[in-house]
């Protein structure tokens, strides 16, 4: 380690300074920020606070699936972020070093050489023990600078409001959010811990009649309605955790929430047709099992409530498909089989190859609906697919399968099946030129 990496560390916190007024140890500036405080508008300091003052506060913020990343990778330990153990874990998850947390490394150098070209350009928010509420990468950009950079005193001090003793939950909820959340706000929360500020709204606000609306009054430019939505998805996200047994586990949806927006939507649906309780709960295994095992993106989804009969708005679809739909809900399996397949901790369920196989013949079905219309187009796939499996079987190729043996009993019986339903089209259409034939010769007589 260099001399400037010894001084930036001590500078970071590393020594075991604490404070009991963080504003008794900082320079107070000559600008301000207004925040409501205790139902009154409040003008507070912005002030010039020793870094080596502040500890990294993700708790409940911006970065609120980090700390539940690291509560999940450390089990049973308490995470102090005050020790400088935690602190370093915390800042490399700042930085973008830390497994997982990748996508962080881009924006902190673009935040890293925004400070260091000029200065920290917007205060942040502490609490008065040195908690940071609102900042927490300016803080890691301040000491990995002041680490690295050779003059580190330029990176000493960290701008910001310091809240006075005894801010309640709900002042410190309001302050976080509407700093943090509003889309007005240029570096706003990503959607999953956005979901968990409202998550943590909806407590803090429990006692309240309309807590939705007192979220909404905070969040700048979100609705009442999106609120509501975000907070039905957020049951259903909670549902899901719970069953493949991952409680709080939000770090892990972070990547799924467009497709959590399409199984809300499927879910809704059923609701509004009035689905029977064992079918609804047959939907969402069956949606929890394509989730877990990413078997359709987001866009295949929506395939799912076409197959209801339901369109984007609401209205009854052309593309109502009961037998693919009731193929989809086929789990296959017991309830308590499908949770201890999904619950295994390796990316993809134990039942992956099953989910896979069911996806494609539900949106094989779905596209064969749309085709519906074109009847030599689908004779023609037919006739495409069934010439590809014949080159399949001339060169021998399937049987280098493992399960081969089990395959080709399955594959015949298919095959049989095919041949009876193209006989009933064969007898249907010579059905419909005799019908033709008769109008025609009508026609001619007349």
């Amino acid at each position: 380690m260099n001399r400037h990496s010894e001084q930036g560390s001590m500078r970071a916190g590393e020594d075991e300074d604490k404070v009991m007024d963080l504003s008794a140890v900082s320079k107070p500036t000559q600008d301000r920020e207004k925040f409501w405080l205790n139902g009154t508008l409040s003008t507070q300091t912005v002030y010039k606070i020793p870094i080596k003052f502040l500890y990294f506060n993700i708790e409940n913020g911006r970065y609120a699936d980090k700390m539940i990343q690291l509560k999940s990778d450390h089990q049973g330990t308490e995470i102090d972020p005050r020790i400088p153990e935690w602190r370093d874990k915390i800042f490399r998850m700042l930085k973008g070093e830390y497994p997982g947390t990748e996508g962080d490394k881009e924006p902190f150098q673009k935040l890293r050489a925004d400070i260091l070209a000029k200065t920290q350009l917007r205060p942040g928010v502490a609490l008065n023990d040195g908690g940071v509420l609102d900042g927490n990468r300016r803080l890691a950009v301040l000491i990995d600078l002041s680490r690295t950079e050779p003059n580190p005193s330029r990176f000493e001090y960290f701008e910001g409001v310091v809240l006075p003793k005894g801010v309640g939950d709900e002042d410190r909820w309001r302050i976080e959010a509407g700093l943090q959340i509003g889309r007005d706000e240029k570096l706003a929360y990503s959607p999953i811990n956005q979901l968990l500020k409202i998550r943590q709204g909806l407590q803090i606000f429990s006692k309240s009649k309309h807590p939705e609306s007192e979220i909404a009054r905070t969040l700048y430019g979100v609705s009442e309605d999106e609120i509501k939505r975000d907070i039905t998805k957020i049951k259903l996200i909670d549902e899901y955790l719970a069953f493949i047994a991952r409680p709080q586990a939000y770090n892990e949806v972070s990547r799924a929430l467009e497709r959590f927006e399409e199984a809300l939507n499927a879910v809704e649906a059923a609701k509004k047709q009035n689905w029977k309780p064992d079918r609804l709960q047959q939907l969402k295994l069956a949606l929890w099992a394509m989730i877990r095992d990413e078997t359709m993106d987001n866009w295949q989804m929506r395939e799912i409530w076409r197959a209801m009969g339901v369109t984007g708005k609401g209205k009854s679809g052309k593309y109502k498909n009961e037998k693919a739909l009731n193929d989809f809900l086929d789990l296959g399996c017991t309830i308590q089989e499908l949770r201890s397949a999904l619950s295994v901790k390796a990316p993809q369920s134990t039942r992956v190859v099953l989910h896979k196989k069911r996806a494609e013949e539900f949106l094989d079905r779905m596209e064969a609906m749309k085709a519906a219309s074109e009847p030599l187009r689908l004779a023609k796939r037919a006739q495409t697919d069934l010439e590809a499996l014949l080159d399949a079987l001339v060169n021998g190729s399937p049987s280098k399968h493992e399960d081969w043996q089990q395959t080709m009993a399955t594959l015949r019986e298919v095959l049989h099946n095919i041949m009876k339903v193209a006989e009933k089209c064969d007898d249907l259409l010579k059905t419909f030129q005799k019908k033709s034939n008769i109008r025609k010769m009508r026609v001619i007589r007349h």
